[in-house]
């Protein structure tokens, strides 16, 4: 009975980790022994900071996935175009970043279809994964994901970097979680980002001296389902 038990347990794991994590679920790494990292930028774009975080990965030869709102979108149209000029990645962060936990289903999927939209029509073609403002999850949240067939990547760690603090303080918080299919989250919207401007270069130099590489969203899902 007991062996029965244990593999019944192994099919179980097993299942979880080739089938890759289900529709509507957040995805907050990847289980892998290679070292990779997802950079990614929430709450964008913004004047100046999101050209100026995009000229540091091109100095470095870097993508990242941008998880943006969608008024800078729909304020901001011509600077989403470089982000993917340059072949970085876009995610829906909702419409306005409001809290959509507190929402119907049909509501928040109506709002993510309005923030599809917008980012579609500045020429995007790739998935447009989610990632939820404030990291926080819902039953409803869930069934809209799903009803959308939308991925869900969210994050098992942040850095803090909205509060402003030194980008030191920045770049040690990553460095200390750093480690195999993990998923960096800062933050090139609204104001007061130059310090994570300045962070950005320093976790890029450090991570490449450590030998991690950096994915896009694209390649991170297609891991996430191996």
């Amino acid at each position: 009975m007991k062996l029965r038990f244990l593999l019944c347990l192994l099919l179980f794991w097993q299942t979880i980790v080739y089938a890759g994590t289900p529709i509507g679920k957040p995805i907050r790494y990847v289980h892998t022994h290679e070292k990779i990292a997802l950079l990614t930028f929430d709450d964008g774009p913004s004047v100046p900071y999101t050209k100026e975080i995009l000229d540091i990965l091109d100095k470095y030869d870097v993508k990242a996935t941008f998880f943006v709102v969608g008024i800078n979108v729909k304020k901001y149209p011509d600077l989403v175009k470089e982000i993917i000029s340059r072949g970085n990645e876009i995610g829906n962060h909702s419409y306005t970043h409001d809290k959509l936990k507190q929402k119907s289903a049909s509501a928040i999927a109506a709002d993510l279809t309005k923030t599809d939209q917008l980012i579609r029509g500045v020429g995007y073609q790739k998935v447009i994964p989610f990632r939820a403002p404030f990291g926080q999850l819902s039953p409803n949240m869930e069934t809209a994901l799903k009803d959308l067939n939308k991925p869900h990547i969210l994050f098992n760690f942040l850095p803090k970097d909205w509060e402003n603090p030194p980008p030191q303080v920045i770049y040690d918080r990553v460095m200390e979680k750093a480690s195999p299919g993990f998923i960096i989250t800062l933050h090139d919207g609204w104001n007061h980002r130059e310090n994570t401007v300045k962070a950005t270069e320093m976790i890029i130099k450090g991570l490449k001296a450590k030998g991690y590489r950096f994915v896009t969203a694209t390649e991170f899902l297609k891991m996430n389902q191996e």
